[in-house]
C-alpha cells in the first residue's frame, strides 16, 4: 500500500524521510507502514514511549498577515496598521491528547400511562435508565505561557493540519518555538480530574454517575502564530494571526495579569522522536509485507513478527479448528488468560455461559463498542471448546490485526469495567492495571450468512457482517 495516494479519513498526518532513498513520505496518524513511492522499499515507522514533538509549518507570510490584520481594522472604521508595527513569529506549543472516554448516566424517564377510557385521570410512571457509552476522545490545550491573544486550545485543527517532526533545521529561520512549562504528568493529572468532575455536572438522579477517560497518550505541537505589536501614542495593540490559515485571531488593547506573570521557567522534558526503519524480518532479512498489521510471519523463514510486543509475550500464533475452510474469513483475537484470583471473579461478572479462563479481545477494528463488547464475552465463552493448531504461514484469508497488543489490553480494562455497572455484580471495581498469564493470538475462521458472519466451529458466534474485517 502506498500511503502518499492513499485517501485520507482524518487530515492529522505527518510529513518523514525515507531512509533509503531520502524521498519524502507522508504517514497517517492510523498508519505505521509504508511504501516509498521513489525506492519502493518498505519501511516501518517506530513510535516513542515517551511524547513524541511535532511542528506545524508556517503557510503564511509578514505581507498576508498584514493584509488579514488591515482588513480586519477597516471592517471596523480602525485606523490601519502603521510603520511602527513589531513583528513576532512564535511557534506556540500545545498538548495533544487521545484517549478512550467512558460514560455512565443514571436517569429517571417519566411516561404518562392513561388507563381505561379517555376521561380517566394520567397515571405517571417512573422508570430508571442507565446509559453507558464509549467514545474517542480528543482534545488540546496549551504547554507554553499564558499569551494574550493566542488560544489555550487548537480546537479541530490538528484534525487537518499536517505535521513534521520538530527538529531545528524544521523551524523558520523568522521563528522562535516557546519553550513548554507543563508537563505531561501535570497535563494528565488535571485531565482526568476535571473529566471526573465532568459527572458531578449533571449528578444522577437514581444513582451516581461516572465519566473516566483510559489510555491517554500525549503529543506535543508546535504551532505557527503571526504576532504585531505596537505602542502608538501610548496605545498598546496586539494583533494575533493563525501562521496556518491566515485567520485573524485576536486584537488585545490591555495585557492581563495572568499574561504579566509567567507559569514558572521551561520544564524539564524528555520527548520521543520518530524513528524510520527497514520493515524487515529479523531472521531472515527479507521484506515484510506492507499490509497494516501488527503481527506478520515471513513468507521466507516463517519467523513470527509481533510489533509492539516488546517483552516477547507471544510467541506463537494459532488457528481455532483443525484447517483453514475455503471461503472462511480468518478473524484475529487477543486470547488473555487470567490468573487463578482473577478468573472466578471475571466468570461471576459475565454470568450466563461463561465458564472460561480466558478473555477474547477483537485484533480488528470495529467502530461499534457494544458489538465488539458482545463479540468479546462470545468468543471468550467459547474458548474452552476451541482446538487450537499452530499457524505457519498466512495468507489473504487472515485479517490484518489492526489492534495492539497495548490497545487490546486497555479493550479487556474498559470491558471489564464497563460490566461493573451493567447490574449488582460485587466486582471490585478499583482502578488497577488487568494482570495476564498468558497471551496468545487466535484466528476464528467466520463464514458469511445473509447478513451476519457465523464461526465455523461452533456455528453459534455471530455478528455483523458489515463489521467484518
Amino acid at each position: 500500500m502506498k500511503v502518499a495516494t492513499k485517501k485520507r479519513k482524518s487530515g492529522f498526518y505527518i510529513e518523514i524521510t525515507c531512509p533509503g532513498c531520502g524521498g519524502g513520505l507522508e504517514l497517517d496518524d492510523d498508519f505505521f507502514v509504508l511504501e516509498c513511492n521513489h525506492c519502493g522499499s518498505v519501511h516501518r515507522v517506530v513510535r516513542p514511549e515517551t511524547p513524541a514533538a511535532y511542528l506545524t509549518p508556517a503557510r503564511v507570510d509578514r505581507r498576508q498577515a498584514r493584509f488579514k490584520i488591515d482588513r480586519y481594522l477597516k471592517k471596523r472604521s480602525l485606523p490601519l496598521t502603521g510603520s511602527g508595527m513589531h513583528l513576532k513569529c512564535l511557534y506556540y506549543p500545545y498538548w495533544k491528547i487521545d484517549a478512550i472516554l467512558f460514560r455512565v448516566r443514571n436517569k429517571v424517564i417519566e411516561q404518562v400511562l392513561v388507563e381505561g377510557d379517555q376521561y380517566q385521570s394520567e397515571v405517571k410512571v417512573s422508570k430508571n435508565r442507565t446509559e453507558i457509552s464509549l467514545s474517542p476522545y480528543t482534545t488540546t490545550t496549551a504547554a507554553g505561557n499564558c499569551l494574550d491573544g493566542v488560544p489555550v486550545s487548537l480546537g479541530m485543527r490538528t484534525e487537518y493540519v499536517k505535521l513534521l517532526p520538530y527538529s531545528t533545521e524544521n523551524i523558520d529561520d523568522d521563528f522562535d518555538s516557546l519553550p513548554v512549562v507543563t508537563t505531561w504528568d501535570d497535563v494528565r493529572k488535571d485531565l482526568l480530574l476535571n473529566v471526573s468532575r465532568i459527572a458531578e455536572i449533571d449528578a444522577g438522579s437514581s444513582g451516581p454517575n461516572q465519566t473516566k477517560l483510559f489510555h491517554p497518550k500525549a503529543a506535543l505541537v508546535y504551532f505557527p502564530f503571526l504576532i504585531f505589536e505596537s505602542y502608538h501614542g501610548g496605545d498598546f495593540n496586539r494583533y494575533v494571526v493563525d501562521g496556518v490559515s491566515g485567520r485573524m485571531l485576536g486584537h488585545v488593547t490591555e495585557m492581563s495579569d495572568e499574561s504579566r506573570g509567567q507559569k514558572g521557567d521551561a520544564a524539564l522534558l524528555e520527548l520521543g522522536a520518530l524513528t524510520v526503519e527497514h520493515h524487515r524480518c529479523s531472521n531472515c532479512g527479507l521484506d515484510l509485507p506492507p499490509e497494516q498489521s501488527f503481527i506478520y510471519i515471513c513468507r521466507n523463514c516463517h519467523w513470527l513478527t509481533v510489533l509492539g510486543d516488546t517483552g516477547n509475550a507471544v510467541s506463537e500464533i494459532f488457528l481455532a479448528g483443525e484447517i483453514a475452510r475455503p471461503g472462511d474469513r480468518m478473524c484475529p483475537f487477543w486470547s488473555f488468560q487470567l490468573p487463578e484470583d482473577t478468573a472466578p471473579r471475571i466468570k461471576r461478572m459475565f454470568k450466563g455461559i461463561y465458564d472460561s479462563d480466558r478473555l477474547a479481545i477483537p485484533a480488528f477494528k470495529m467502530a461499534n463498542f457494544e458489538a465488539m463488547s458482545n463479540l468479546s464475552r462470545r468468543v471468550s465463552a467459547a474458548m474452552p471448546q476451541m482446538a487450537l493448531s499452530e499457524l505457519e504461514s498466512l495468507d489473504n484469508r487472515f485479517a490484518a490485526v489492526s489492534v495492539s497488543l497495548d490497545e487490546a489490553l486497555t479493550l479487556a480494562e474498559v470491558i471489564i469495567y464497563r460490566q461493573n455497572f451493567s447490574g449488582p455484580t460485587g466486582i471490585d471495581s478499583a482502578d488497577r492495571p488487568l494482570q495476564v498469564k498468558d497471551i496468545q493470538m487466535v484466528y476464528v475462521p467466520f463464514r458469511r450468512e445473509n447478513y451476519f458472519m457465523v464461526d465455523s466451529n461452533l456455528n453459534a458466534i455471530t455478528f455483523a457482517k458489515t463489521l467484518a474485517p
